[in-house]
């Protein structure tokens, strides 16, 4: 380990040692290292039962490698997402209190809950591979302060060594919020929002969003990213919401 490396990690135990882990949930001990304890982290929602090419939510008793409907019907433009969670309580409050309530201390949970799931695993272990955390126009950024996609990359990145690009693609339309619309009204709002800035060096770039709904808008950027020529695109999430429409 380098000095840079050695001083990040004392700095990272002192932390520990001084707050140690609470759970955000019911306020005991943390468990693992996280602000999670063990109940609460068994009582959270995984997505064990999804989609095998969108991730999304399927009933419990469905077999391994379905794809949906959907998906037969159209192919999304990304290889493959895998979402950790559902997108019920307790994680619409966790993720609403981060994205709406400048909460960040929840950002380091849930970007912990994404890096170690075993999505990263089904990631595969690529050498040309690279982290995407989906951008937010430069306006909603400057608002809120930060992206909470990139708050889930960073730890993402850590955990698997894999290289962030915050700078390839840029959001280009400040489009209206998604939330409200059906499927169809997302394709049309998000289209024609990403442009590349630069290509990437990579071939397989893996999409970091904090939910995908109906997938229009990781699937709008991963149409950018393949006429750019990337080869392979993952996404990962920490949630997928089940379709109501």
């Amino acid at each position: 380990m380098d000095i840079k490396g050695l001083f990040k990690s004392v700095i990272h135990s002192g932390v520990k040692l001084l707050y140690p882990p609470r759970c955000l949930l019911c306020g005991s001990s943390g468990h693992d290292g996280m602000d999670l304890c063990g109940h609460c982290y068994q009582l959270l929602p995984f997505n064990n039962a999804a989609c095998a090419t969108c991730a999304l939510p399927l009933p419990p008793d469905t077999p391994e490698n379905i794809v949906c409907g959907r998906c037969q019907k159209k192919t999304p433009y990304y290889d493959k997402a895998f979402s950790v969670l559902s997108y019920q309580y307790p994680v619409v409050w966790l993720i609403q209190q981060l994205k709406f309530n400048e909460k960040l201390v929840h950002a380091r949970l849930l970007g912990e809950l994404l890096a170690v799931s075993g999505c990263v695993e089904k990631t595969g272990s690529d050498e040309d591979i690279c982290i995407l955390p989906v951008p937010l126009f430069k306006k909603r950024l400057r608002q809120r302060g930060f992206n909470q996609s990139i708050e889930l990359a960073r730890a993402l990145s850590k955990k698997t060594g894999w290289p962030m690009e915050l700078n390839r693609v840029e959001r280009i339309r400040d489009t209206s919020a998604q939330t409200g619309l059906d499927a169809k009204a997302r394709r049309k709002n998000i289209r024609g929002a990403f442009e590349m800035l630069k290509p990437l060096l990579q071939k397989h770039v893996v999409i970091v969003d904090d939910v995908v709904t109906t997938g229009s808008t990781v699937n709008e950027l991963s149409r950018v990213l393949k006429k750019a020529g990337v080869e392979k695109i993952t996404v990962l999430s920490l949630a997928r919401a089940p379709l109501n429409k």
